[in-house]
């Protein structure tokens, strides 16, 4: 027999744990938010376009665009010092500022741009090598030399050398641009740079007479790569001569902008290496551009 109210009661249990579920998960849900909120959320990293300079022992650190950097949010390093205060950065960094500091006898490798958000997070929104040698020990000041290759052109002769600047008032004064050409030797402050392709410099990038660094920050292309030789300088004891079917001896392995020595002649890396695509080590091919001869 069955007793009235009995199915009643049976199906009224099933709704209060229903709705208890639900009241668990909104409180679980609300704890769980508040955690997280007060962990907080990562701060994005303000964008903006920053290029780092050098003209004789005067060190520039140039904001081109984007977000502004208020002050003390922000450090300029030489190598692992702070030299924020030597560049006047104690003000907010914003578009069309240039901060700068003269180097002196000071040494200089590595300039770099660090923010710093209110949660304290760090991010690097600049670096560049300079490569500058100290004179303080009354050694040979040999002046100039951006990227601390003075001696390049004592060390080779380059087959086509062109100054950045020249080539600049050539493009204002074209009708709609000139081309990069092919292995050029550009000079800029000391740095030698060399087109990889034949692209073409429009009157309005030419406008406001960028230095190279200036230019590839704004552009972001490969059109240039600059010669640094600070980093491995690959020759014929890095392959067998006789065969150049055979891979390269050992890692690393050349990728852009990389120098090749090879039959009195001095070859750049033209093209991008992967895991799957290595240069050829015949620098007759498209993969080298031969860009000075050794002296």
């Amino acid at each position: 027999m069955i007793l009235p109210g009995s199915q009643k009661n049976d199906a009224v249990s099933p709704v209060i744990g229903t709705i208890f579920l639900i009241a668990l998960t909104i409180v679980l849900i609300g704890v769980v938010g508040a955690a997280m909120m007060s962990y907080g959320l990562p701060e994005p990293a303000p964008i903006l376009g920053i290029s780092i300079g050098q003209q004789g022992n005067i060190i520039t650190v140039t904001h081109l665009n984007g977000d502004v950097l208020p002050a003390g949010s922000y450090k300029i390093f030489i190598g692992s010092v702070d030299k924020t205060a030597a560049f006047g950065g104690n003000v907010d960094f914003g578009p069309g500022i240039t901060l700068s500091w003269d180097s002196g006898t000071e040494a200089v490798d590595t300039v770099s741009v660090v923010y710093t958000s209110d949660k304290g997070v760090s991010t690097l929104l600049a670096e560049k090598k300079i490569g500058k040698a100290g004179s303080g020990g009354g050694g040979s000041g040999s002046g100039g030399g951006g990227s601390g290759i003075a001696s390049f052109e004592d060390t080779y002769t380059i087959i086509t050398k062109v100054d950045w600047q020249t080539f600049l008032d050539n493009v204002n004064a074209s009708i709609s641009g000139l081309s990069l050409g092919h292995g050029i030797v550009y000079v800029d402050n000391g740095e030698y740079w060399v087109s990889l392709d034949n692209k073409r410099v429009s009157k309005a990038e030419a406008a406001t007479n960028p230095s190279i660094q200036e230019y590839m920050d704004i552009y972001r292309d490969n059109r240039l790569v600059m010669i640094d030789l600070s980093k491995k300088m690959y020759t014929e004891d890095d392959m067998d001569p006789t065969d150049f079917s055979k891979p390269w001896k050992s890692t690393p392995y050349p990728t852009i902008g990389s120098l090749y020595e090879y039959g009195g002649a001095l070859y750049m890396d033209a093209i991008v290496v992967s895991n799957i695509i290595k240069p050829s080590r015949d620098p007759s091919t498209a993969d080298w551009i031969q860009i000075a001869d050794v002296k």
